[in-house]
Order: structure tokens, then C-alpha cells, then sequence
């Protein structure tokens, strides 16, 4: 029996202290980097005529004389430029998000409309589970070099993430399999664990750098030494030898807490795996086929040392012990299948038939240990019990996906046809609005946009409110194809068409900000307002209104409605606030009640979007319109909203 909700509270328990030590490690190297690097230039400037032999002969004296506090300091402030640099220029390189990671392994974005059947596959899956947890599809990238079993996630906030695949494991995973893997990367970018490996591979990147100027300073002393007018080469090599010896200790320590802070979220996202798919056989035996593979899960780029901790796998094999960046494979396996026999999964790409008849025969031992479960009752922490032939999230969101229109499907992963399927989705029932707004169209200098958009406003009309949001969340990875000069008319026409009858509802306003949020880190740097709240009571009056509008959404009976209006200010701390009534809570209103809402910091968030998840929970049923706007919401403070979240609490 698995106690996953329990292995994420241990996980999360040992996380916090993990990073704890991790910043108390890189503060201590950076003081002995600085002492090394001042006793090295004392030994370049010292009065000891260059003779090095001669410096030690004397002893430590003459050194401590020379010490004082000025030249610490500055030595300090210039070690901390040179480290500060390093990390910046990191940080830099990875602010274009996962692209950037994806690209810097040679990974290539799969086009949504591939004809390539395990390509396609691995599509479907990323899309079932983008909108399981409430985001829109990120972009998938192929590793097409790579035949090791592995995959990743990447990016700085949900908006640039992407997902890589490896060509292994795409050929070697059925989809139970890969679901599982995928399953696992999504659970790092709801977890956050994204930012802070962006974060890990830009501080290691400023410390190391130490060690490259110490090589480069060792390879440049011979070289002075040999000229007869430069005597500085000894020193030279003594301070190069010197930032080389404490660069390697920054890298030691570096690597042993980042392998630690890792090892901890790998097992907090293989059971977070298991919640969304309530399948841990299907990310068990993706680690026995990795346990079975001749070429396991390695990694063979040059990019590869710097970014083994965001692989699914143990990307590099020499990590081994302390360096090891994953927990070791019997661990894991035998953590979601206790009474595991040890026997790996050997795959046979080429025998196609044949895995389908092993993933027929799985299915069928799936369904039988599924009843057996359900007997014995699974137990998660906190005492419910994890009804396993209940259709899971997937299962939900897969329905949901294959109940669309095959159209609409089709065109959501071509360009011109997402541009289509989001104008569509705005444009209004009535004569003049409608005209007015294709008018609009016809003048966006996009081929065939205007009559493509035509062309799908019968089916989009046939659609149901709760389809909405899915079909757009769909749309994204077709959208981030475009060039920037076709998103940004993309953009302006789309606010045209909103405003075209001067109002702006809320479905407008809600597709908007989801279209903008999640394709604007795609084409370049977003300009992010400072947060500057940390108490509620200085969002008071904006909290008011977005939960009475909530409130409204979803609840008819007046009782109700102001029931599930304080149980979410009660969350929030907001014991004062009383509910207003629907005539007050106009749109325009809204909107800028919640642009304020996402200057909220970080440490409050948390507390205001708990309160509107239990208003829109109050009476168990969780309408279109309130999703919508939740989604635009979260989608707005960076903090994706998952359907396992809702169901989860929502009872």
C-alpha cells in the first residue's frame, strides 16, 4: 500500500531544507573564494620580488602583515562582479526559457501536425495533460540524436515551459509508459521545480566560472615565465592555481547539494505522477524499461553535465553516490510497486506487434489490480480513499478532447487555423457586431485567415461553454509557430475584434488573457510589474469585488451565493468584506480589480487564490464561466490551476 500524498508532504519537508543548505554552501564558498583569490594577488603584488620559493621559506608573517581590510574588500567586491557576472549572463541565456534549454541540446520542436505516429503520440499525451493541470499544450521538442530513455522539463514560469522527449523514448515507451513520464515532468512544473533548476544552473554557473578563470590563468603562467622581460608567471600560476582549486570546490559542493535538492523532487514528482494518471504501474515500468535499455537514460550532449538535473532519467552515468543527481532506479521503482519482483522491461522497438499485444495484456492486468485496489481500499494521507475505477483527470480530459469536433481538432494544430478557431471564438451572434468584427479580419494581411475563420464559425457555434477553454489551451503550441511579425498583428487584430462593439465581456477578457499570457514569452522578454502587496487588507476592496463576481457566477440562490462569497474571503483573511450585489461588479471593474490582484507578492498569493477556489467550490459544481475565469486568474499570477486541484478539493 502507497502513501503518495505522504511521500509529497516527507518531499517537500526535505526540499526546504536541502535549498536551505544549498545557499549556506554558496555563501561560504563565495567568502573562501574571496579569501583565496586576495592571497593570491598579495602573492602577485608582494614584495618577495616574484621568488614564490623565497615566500614560503619565510613563513605566514610577511603575509599576515600584509593583510588589511580595505583589500578584502575590494577583492570581495570584485570576486562578487566577476561571480554576479557569470550567474547574469546565465540567466540571460536561459530568459528565453525552456527553448532555450531545448535548443542548447540540439532538441528540435515536433510541429503539431506531424504524420510521424509515435510523434503524434507523444503529442496526444502532453496534450491530456496540459489541460488536466490547467495550462495551455507547451511546445514539445525531440531530442531526435539521443536513443537513451529520457525526458524533461524546462522553462521559467508555466508560460515558457517546454517538454523534451528523447528519440529512445518515444520508440521504446508505449503510451501507458510515456504518460507516466510525461505525467512526472507536468508535476515538476506545478511543483516549481522549473524556476528553481534555472536558478541552480545559473548560481553553479557563476562559481564554476571561478575554476575556468584559475585554468586560463595556469595555461597563461608558462607562457609569462618563458618571456624574459615578464618575471609575473609564477604568480600568475599561483593565483590560477589558487581560483582553479576553488572553483573545484565550489563545483564539489555545488554539485552535492544540487544532486540532493533533486533526488527529493524526483520522488516528490513520481507521486505526483500517480495522482494524475492513478496508474503507477504505467511510470513503474517506464523505469524498468530504462532498467532494461543497453543505453539507459544517458545523455551524450556537451550541455549535458550542466543541465543532468532536469532530466527524468540519470542522464549521465559517472554521477554516481553523492553527485548522483536522481535517486537510484531500484528506489524508485520499488516506492510505486513495493512488491516488485526485479525484473526489468527489455524493449524490442522493432517489434511493433508485439508491444501492442504487451500493452493489451497490461491493460487487462491493469483492470484486474484496479478492482483488487478498489477491494482492499488504496489509503492516501488524510484518510479518503483513491477510487481507482473512478475515471481518472486523464481519463476526464481525454474524453473532453475526443468528444471536439475532429475540425476544430485538426485546425487547432495549424497556424492559420488556431488564429481561426480564437477569432472565432469571439465574434458575436448578432448581424451587425459579426460583420463589423470579419471586416476586421479581412483586413489582417494573413492569407485565407478571414474566410478560414468563416469557415469554423458553424462548428464553433455548435460548441458547448465548456469546451471553450479546452479549444484554446489547444491552440498555444500551433500559435508559438508564428513569427513575430505575425503574432503581434495576431495580437493587435485580436483586441480589435474584442473592442469592435466597445464593451468587453468576460469570456473576452478571459480568452485574451490567456492567449497573451502563455504566447508572449515566446516572442520575447515580458516586462513584469513589481510586486508590491504582502497584506490583504490593501486588496481588500479588489478581493471584494472578483469574489463577488465569482460568487455570482456560480451560485443562484441568494443564501448560497453569499455563503460561498465568505468561505473564500474567510480563507483569505478578509473576515469584514461583505458581498456586493451583481450590479456592481461590472467587467470593466473587474479587470482592474484583478490586475491589481497580480501585485500581490509571492508569499500572499497563495492565501487570496485558495479563497477563490473554495467560493467556486461552495455548492460542488464547478460551471464554465467560473473556470474560465479562475483560469484567467491563476493564469495571471503565474500559478496554473489544475483539474485534480479542483477535484480534489472540491468535495
Amino acid at each position: 500500500m502507497v502513501d503518495f500524498f505522504a511521500q509529497q508532504d516527507q518531499a517537500r519537508r526535505n526540499t526546504g531544507l536541502l535549498i536551505l543548505l544549498f545557499l549556506l554552501a554558496v555563501t561560504a564558498l563565495i567568502l573562501v573564494t574571496n579569501l583565496a583569490v586576495m592571497l593570491c594577488l598579495w602573492g602577485l603584488v608582494g614584495t618577495v620580488d616574484g621568488d614564490v620559493a623565497t615566500l614560503f621559506y619565510q613563513g605566514v608573517g610577511p603575509l599576515l602583515e600584509q593583510f588589511n581590510w580595505e583589500r578584502f574588500g575590494l577583492i570581495s567586491l570584485l570576486v562578487c562582479a566577476v561571480v554576479g557576472s557569470a550567474c547574469l549572463y546565465k540567466q540571460l541565456q536561459l530568459s528565453e526559457g525552456g527553448k532555450a534549454v531545448a535548443e542548447s541540446l540540439h532538441g528540435q520542436r515536433i510541429h503539431p501536425n506531424t504524420d510521424d505516429p509515435q510523434q503524434k503520440m507523444a503529442l496526444n499525451v502532453v496534450e491530456e495533460m496540459a489541460l488536466a493541470s490547467g495550462m495551455p499544450v507547451p511546445p514539445v521538442y525531440l531530442l531526435s540524436h539521443e536513443l537513451g530513455i529520457n525526458a524533461f522539463a524546462a522553462g521559467n514560469q508555466p508560460s515558457d515551459a517546454v517538454i523534451g522527449l528523447t528519440q529512445g523514448a518515444i520508440e521504446s515507451l508505449d503510451r501507458d509508459q510515456l504518460q507516466g513520464v510525461i505525467a512526472h515532468e507536468f508535476s515538476h512544473i506545478l511543483n516549481g521545480d522549473m524556476r528553481l533548476n534555472i536558478r541552480l544552473i545559473s548560481l553553479l554557473h557563476g562559481i564554476v566560472f571561478i575554476g575556468a578563470i584559475g585554468e586560463i590563468l595556469l595555461r597563461y603562467g608558462p607562457r609569462s615565465r618563458s618571456s624574459s622581460n615578464n618575471k609575473s608567471g609564477p604568480q600568475l600560476m599561483l593565483l590560477g592555481l589558487g581560483l582553479l582549486l576553488v572553483g573545484w570546490m565550489g563545483n564539489f559542493f555545488g554539485r552535492l547539494i544540487k544532486a540532493s535538492v533533486n533526488r527529493q523532487r524526483e520522488y516528490l514528482a513520481d507521486a505526483s505522477a500517480v495522482q494524475f494518471t492513478r496508474n503507477p504501474q504505467g511510470i513503474a515500468e517506464a523505469l524498468k524499461v530504462i532498467g532494461g535499455h543497453s543505453g539507459r537514460a544517458e545523455i551524450h550532449s556537451s550541455q549535458a553535465d550542466q543541465v543532468s538535473h532536469l532530466f527524468f532519467g540519470r542522464s549521465l552515468s559517472h554521477l554516481t553516490g553523492l553527485y548522483a543527481t536522481h535517486p537510484p532506479l531500484l528506489d524508485r521503482i520499488f516506492r510505486l510497486e513495493p512488491d516488485w519482483d526485479g525484473s526489468y522491461i527489455y524493449p524490442k522497438p522493432s517489434q511493433v506487434e508485439a508491444r501492442k499485444q504487451r500493452q493489451q495484456a497490461r491493460e487487462q492486468q491493469q483492470a484486474q489490480k484496479r478492482r483488487q485496489a478498489l477491494a482492499a481500499g488504496v489509503v492516501l494521507a488524510g484518510g479518503p480513499v483513491l477510487d481507482l475505477d473512478q475515471p481518472s483527470v486523464l481519463e476526464q480530459t481525454r474524453q473532453e478532447i475526443a468528444s471536439l469536433p475532429v475540425e476544430l481538432k485538426q485546425q487547432a494544430h495549424e497556424p492559420l487555423g488556431a488564429m481561426a478557431i480564437i477569432f472565432g471564438l469571439l465574434i458575436h451572434q448578432q448581424p451587425e457586431q459579426r460583420n463589423q468584427q470579419l471586416q476586421l479580419l479581412q483586413q489582417v494581411s494573413v492569407p485565407g485567415l478571414s474566410q478560414q475563420c468563416q469557415q469554423l464559425l458553424e462548428p464553433i457555434a455548435q460548441l458547448h461553454r465548456s469546451h471553450y477553454l479546452s479549444l484554446t489551451e489547444l491552440c498555444m503550441p500551433a500559435l508559438k509557430t508564428l513569427s513575430e511579425q505575425q503574432y503581434q498583428q495576431f495580437k493587435q487584430t485580436l483586441m480589435k475584434v474584442i473592442r469592435a462593439d466597445q464593451h468587453t465581456s468576460l469570456l473576452e477578457w478571459c480568452l485574451y488573457q490567456l492567449v497573451q499570457h502563455y504566447l508572449a514569452a515566446e516572442f520575447g522578454p515580458v516586462k513584469r510589474r513589481e510586486p508590491r502587496y504582502d497584506d490583504p487588507q490593501q486588496l481588500a476592496g479588489d478581493y471584494q469585488l472578483i469574489l463577488s463576481t465569482l460568487a455570482h457566477q456560480g451560485e443562484q440562490d441568494e443564501e448560497h451565493t453569499e455563503r460561498a462569497f465568505n468561505r473564500g474571503a474567510g480563507a483569505a483573511g478578509l473576515y469584514n468584506l461583505t458581498l456586493l450585489p451583481p450590479e456592481q461588479c461590472d467587467p470593466t471593474r473587474f479587470i482592474r480589480a484583478v490586475n491589481q490582484l497580480s501585485l500581490a507578492k509571492p508569499l500572499l498569493k497563495p492565501r487570496l487564490l485558495r479563497g477563490l477556489e473554495l467560493c467556486i467550490k461552495q455548492d460542488q459544481v464547478i460551471t464554465p464561466v467560473e473556470r474560465e475565469l479562475i483560469s484567467a486568474i491563476f493564469a495571471l499570477m503565474d500559478s496554473p490551476l489544475s483539474r485534480l486541484q479542483l477535484d480534489a478539493q472540491a468535495s
